[in-house]
């Protein structure tokens, strides 16, 4: 049983009363981190048999487990048929609604959200889910730390929408945006006190002074990122922690210091029905009247002779409504609705040079014909993984679990009976491998990075 610093538990004293501080404080140091997984509804349409007894979370697409799988060894888990994620976080869900209404006001152009602090990828893996509900959205998923933002493009891939550009920036550097975006949720770094179960870490390094850093530093986090969002659009803070001086007060201080109404605000801890570990999250609006155009402090620029030009070649692997575009030799995809105002930020438009590291769908490699002949266009794994990806394009072949996790390893495995060529193989019906079928062998095209290093 592990200790609690001795500040900690007089401040949760202080805020929640003895009684149910102790309750609180019981379950950090008495029971075991809980585990949850949110299924993915652009590849399933109902709970894998091992989660289906799961309990209820705050997500419809959620449920919270009383054991955890060795989820390393689940081919639908690399296939990005569900992401493993804090029930509590799932709480996210709650603004929906909100963001449906915001679109009945304005439902002309494309409805833009941020989820600024987003590795390793649950909130905006989320996002995606809820913003299939919102035509012409499309999400600005950034992440400061570069390590953890190769982390998150691998787990945007997995997910699979298309309406989305992953970017390395600091908060500051999307200020030339001006009030860009309709939706900013900020999960901002904080001191950890919700992560206690799960991290003793977390417990090692907790201190009343990195409660007051946390603190300021969640402050000049909002201070940046404020002018970015339109008027009238929707702030979501968030934290996994529990003191008041990174929740309750930074919120306060948000109304008073820029005007934001507070709609809700709300804590979660561990024990509490529907939730994991510890959580905190308050949604506000900003003044203004919502629905007229949002200012931008920049002029848009047109594109450069090195920028990306649409490809017309008829793709059949592609699904309508994804028109085409080369970047290079890389061909990507993009959502129609919004494919303008998400290449103008990849391109370096609106003023913002953001350090872009993923949008769209990459689709194919094109290798020119010698000549001036006709391309060759070569498929890349992203594409299976994507809902751009038109089932029954490629030929596709159920395999066991077996052979699923020998792909995963990078391993050869043979497709007796299978067409040459490029084949996709699916694990329960969902595309979960590229390779190509030479005959008495196959080339696998897995990423080398997103290789199962694990027996």
């Amino acid at each position: 049983m592990q200790t609690l610093p001795e500040a900690f538990v007089r401040q949760l004293t202080i805020s929640l009363g003895p009684e149910r501080a102790g309750e609180v404080v019981s379950f950090i140091t008495g029971s075991p981190a809980s585990t949850a997984v949110r299924i993915n509804p652009f590849k399933v349409n109902a709970f894998p048999p091992q989660f289906a007894s799961g309990r209820e979370t705050f997500s419809r697409w959620g449920r919270l487990l009383d054991w955890r799988p060795e989820f390393a060894l689940d081919p639908l888990f690399h296939a990005g048929a569900y992401y493993v994620q804090e029930a509590s976080s799932m709480y996210l869900e709650s603004i929906l609604p909100l963001m449906l209404r915001m679109r009945e006001e304005r439902p002309e152009g494309p409805f833009a959200v941020l989820d600024l602090c987003a590795a390793p990828g649950g909130k905006s893996t989320h996002l995606l889910s809820m913003l299939r509900e919102i035509p012409g959205s499309f999400l600005v998923s950034n992440e400061v730390i570069r390590s953890r933002a190769s982390v998150l493009c691998e787990n945007i891939a997995k997910w699979g929408a298309a309406n989305v550009v992953v970017t390395n920036d600091d908060p500051a550097d999307f200020s030339p945006l001006g009030e860009y975006f309709d939706v900013i949720v900020v999960d901002a770094p904080c001191s950890g006190e919700g992560m206690f179960r799960k991290d003793p870490e977390a417990v090692a390094q907790w201190s009343e002074d990195n409660v007051r850093l946390c603190a300021a530093r969640q402050r000049r986090i909002l201070t940046d990122i404020l002018p970015c969002l339109r008027p009238g659009g929707l702030l979501v803070y968030s934290t996994c922690t529990f003191n008041p001086a990174e929740d309750e007060d930074n919120v306060e201080w948000l109304a008073s210091q820029y005007g934001m109404e507070v709609l809700e605000q709300r804590h979660f801890y561990p024990g509490d029905p529907g939730a994991g570990e510890g959580f905190f999250l308050s949604s506000l609006r900003k003044g203004g009247a919502y629905g007229a155009s949002g200012r931008s402090s920049a002029n848009s620029r047109g594109r450069g002779s090195g920028a990306p030009s649409r490809f017309k070649e008829d793709i059949p692997w592609v699904n309508d409504g994804f028109p085409l575009f080369r970047f290079g030799s890389l061909l990507k995809a993009f959502p129609a609705a919004s494919a303008a105002r998400m290449l103008e930020l990849t391109e370096g438009g609106a003023g913002a040079r953001l350090r872009v590291l993923a949008s769209g769908t990459a689709v194919a490699e094109v290798k020119d014909g010698r000549g001036g002949g006709k391309p060759v266009v070569i498929p890349q794994f992203s594409l299976i993984q994507s809902e751009v990806y038109r089932r029954g394009s490629l030929p596709e072949v159920e395999v066991p679990l077996e052979t699923a996790l020998e792909y995963l390893r990078r391993g050869l495995p043979t497709l007796p009976g299978a067409p040459a060529g490029y084949v996709v193989l699916t694990y329960e019906e969902v595309p979960s491998g590229l390779l190509k079928n030479l005959g008495n062998r196959c080339n696998n095209l897995l990423p080398p990075s997103l290789r199962l290093r694990i027996s």
